[in-house]
């Protein structure tokens, strides 16, 4: 942007809280030195400058002329029908800036206007406000309808005051998971309270030069402060807003949803609406403890990267495997699924016989992985599964159906292929090297062996 002198893709991803100006500490980045622009003009121009809407050339090529090149977070052709902007910050970059006062609570938010901020096309996300109470710092601003209003006019200078000149001046940071750092109200979440701001114009003038063939010039003198909206009594923007932006009643009882007071967070209407219940399934996304439970591989939620290794020698690999079963304790393989069903969201392998493995040129991990065979692998003889870990210490309640697959180029198959508690269960294996069975199945899973015991 002109201002902050980075290109588009830097601004948009600051609006978004996607950068190092918005996650950094000073330690990382010295923001006034980066943003020595923003600083600049902060302290030079902005109370003597007129700041526009922000448009980006970059943007007209993609637009392709359908409308103004506005960044999506302030596009006022669809989405500030409110008229009205918010930032939300989440934390502060440390010494030398003073410590950022929270001033409102997260409460929920419709994912769903800010799919270009948070990529995510559709959803709903709850903040869990009665633990973490003044969790944010909100600002924000209103506009009239009006050209003529200062605050209409003077909209770009109130931009500029709460998203950039709040993050390298103040050194405030971090946004809302799940939500842009700033962006029309529509688009943000519901919260609590958003701090009122606008511009205060003194000493506004205007000359008029005609030379004698005509020709004329217009020079403007101007000074423009942002201020908080009160100097005293409630200074929130709800409360401002049919003062600032000219508003309806109606426009009131739209922004009144989404900025809804102290201790107004009603989750439970916020879930009924949308015919949420909260679940009674347990067990899913457990946190598992790294000291007690090695890594070995993970797809989809529980995404972990394999090693080179495994691409390029998959041996190379197993022979990592190996080194971990060796060394566990119990020589237990566990698997957790997410996307399993409940009888196959934490299976534990209990190896009965090291001395039976596989031999060394033939990769003992792709069992699991891609290729659950019985070779060196026979159920209850080299192993039992089962499906708590006390079970698998004490060797009771071990399962009683196993089946594997059938070899074959195109048959990739791993874990547990369809074994079960009681009887076959199809389409909870999971693979590496095709594409899995639809939900509910094994397509998010992690693989671990037990650690032994810290000392």
């Amino acid at each position: 942007g002109t201002i902050s002198g980075k290109p588009y893709q830097f601004d948009k991803n600051f609006m978004d809280g996607d950068t190092y100006w918005n996650e950094g500490t000073e330690v990382d980045v010295e923001i006034k030195v980066d943003g020595y622009r923003i600083g600049r003009f902060h302290d030079d121009h902005a109370d003597k400058t007129r700041v526009v809407w922000p448009e980006y050339a970059a943007l007209d090529d993609y637009l392709a002329g359908t409308g103004p090149s506005y960044m999506s977070n302030f596009n006022l052709t669809e989405t500030c029908d409110l008229r009205a902007v918010s930032c939300c910050f989440r934390g502060s970059r440390g010494a030398p800036f003073p410590a950022i006062t929270m001033n409102s609570d997260v409460c929920h938010q419709d994912l769903d206007p800010s799919r270009r901020s948070n990529h995510i096309n559709d959803g709903w996300s709850f903040h869990d406000s009665e633990s973490d109470a003044n969790i944010a710092h909100c600002v924000g601003f209103a506009w009239a309808d009006d050209e003529n209003t200062d605050s209409h006019h003077y909209r770009g200078n109130a931009l500029f005051d709460v998203s950039f000149a709040n993050a390298v001046m103040k050194g405030y940071g971090k946004n809302v998971p799940g939500a842009p750092l700033c962006g029309c109200v529509e688009m943000m979440p519901v919260v609590t309270n958003v701090e009122c701001r606008k511009p205060e114009v003194k000493n506004q003038k205007h000359s008029l030069t005609v030379s004698g063939d005509g020709n004329y010039s217009v020079v403007s003198d101007i000074e423009v402060d942002i201020v908080n909206c009160a100097t005293s009594g409630s200074n929130n923007l709800v409360d401002r807003y049919l003062t600032e932006a000219a508003a309806t009643a109606e426009e009131l009882d739209q922004l009144k949803k989404l900025i809804v007071g102290p201790a107004k967070c009603d989750h439970a209407s916020f879930a009924n609406d949308r015919f949420w219940t909260k679940s009674t399934d347990i067990g899913k996304f457990e946190t598992i403890d790294s000291s007690k439970w090695q890594i070995v591989s993970g797809l989809g939620t529980r995404f972990w990267p394999l090693p080179y290794e495994y691409y390029n020698d998959a041996l190379d690999f197993d022979t990592v495997f190996r080194s971990l079963l060796q060394a566990s304790p119990n020589k237990i393989v566990r698997r957790v699924c997410d996307s399993c069903l409940p009888s196959h969201r934490d299976i534990y392998y209990k190896r009965l016989n090291m001395t039976s493995l596989p031999p060394a040129d033939v990769s003992f991990v792709d069992y699991f992985l891609s290729n659950w065979t019985s070779i060196n692998n026979q159920f209850n003889e080299d192993f039992q599964l089962f499906s708590t870990y006390e079970d698998a210490i004490a060797g009771t309640n071990p399962w009683l159906y196993c089946n594997f697959q059938t070899p074959s180029p195109r048959n990739k198959v791993g874990f547990p292929r369809d074994c079960g508690p009681g009887y076959r269960v199809n389409c909870q294996w999971n693979t590496y090297l095709q594409k899995p069975c639809s939900l509910p199945g094994g397509g998010s899973h992690v693989f671990f062996v037990e650690a032994p015991p810290v000392l």
